[in-house]
Order: C-alpha cells, then structure tokens, then sequence
C-alpha cells in the first residue's frame, strides 16, 4: 500500500527534505574542491572571494569570522590570491595594522570566469534535471532559510 503526500504530516515531509539536504551536502562537499579546480580556483579561494564579492574591502580577521576558519589560514589563502593579482591589500583607515584585502578587476574576472566553467561542469553532470523544477526547489530552500532564525 502506497501512501499520499496528502497523508503525510508537513513536519515529515520537510524533516525528509532537511535528511536529503543534508545527504546533498555531503555529496558536494566531496565533489566540489575538484569542480573549483577544474574551474581555476581552490575551493578556499573561492569561499574567500565569494566574501570579497558581497562584502567589499573587508580584514583578513572578518573574513576568518564569517567562513569560521582561522585568521591564518584566511591570511595564506589571501596571500595566495594577491600572489596572483586577484586581490590587494590596502590601508585600513581603522586600524594602522590590519590591511583591508580587496578583490581586484582580474579577481572578479576569473572569479566570473571560475563560476561560468563551475556552471558547464554541472550542466554536463546534470543535463536531465528540468530548470524550471530547478528554480522552485531553490526558490523554496531559499524560504526555508530565510524563515529560521539563524545560529
């Protein structure tokens, strides 16, 4: 015997959604530094960059803070990136020490350049899955997100 959705409780219904995220999660946690390398970047690189992008100049400490890793390992990853042109350090006129790191024109350009290759790489893994499916379950995550408090 078959059961319905209908016959389903909601709470069961997005806890399997939550238990498949998370699946999902480990899925792509395991695949992603080799699709961040075939598009140019280490996936530290690009985690650093994404905050580069919505943030603006920001420290090396803020950065550590938001990714919940260690001021050092932010600081040799932005010391990699600088290494390659993709972002500076300039003077912080709130502290004489701490320099703000900036993404520069060529970081936003293989950052670009990085996520259009990221989007072919999963296009070319993914081809049956319907956009338009695609668009609501992450219309519907995004909800979900933006509906629980956050910590």
């Amino acid at each position: 015997m078959t059961s319905h959705v209908s016959e389903i409780k909601p709470g069961k219904i997005i806890h399997n959604l939550f238990l498949e995220v998370f699946a999902l999660h480990d899925v792509l946690f395991g695949i992603m530094d080799k699709v961040h390398e075939q598009a140019g970047l280490a996936t530290s690189q690009h985690k650093v960059i994404l905050v580069l992008t919505h943030t603006g100049p920001v420290t090396v400490p803020d950065i550590a803070d938001r990714l919940g890793v260690s001021r050092q390992f932010v600081q040799t990853v932005c010391n990699q990136l600088s290494s390659r042109g993709f972002l500076q350090f300039i003077d912080n006129p709130r502290h004489k020490r701490s320099k703000l790191a900036v993404l520069t024109d060529p970081g936003r350009t293989a950052f670009q350049a990085a996520r259009q290759k990221e989007n072919e790489i999963i296009e070319r893994a993914l081809p049956d899955l319907d956009p338009e499916k695609t668009a609501q379950v992450c219309r519907l995550l995004k909800t979900i997100r933006q509906s629980l408090p956050s910590g």
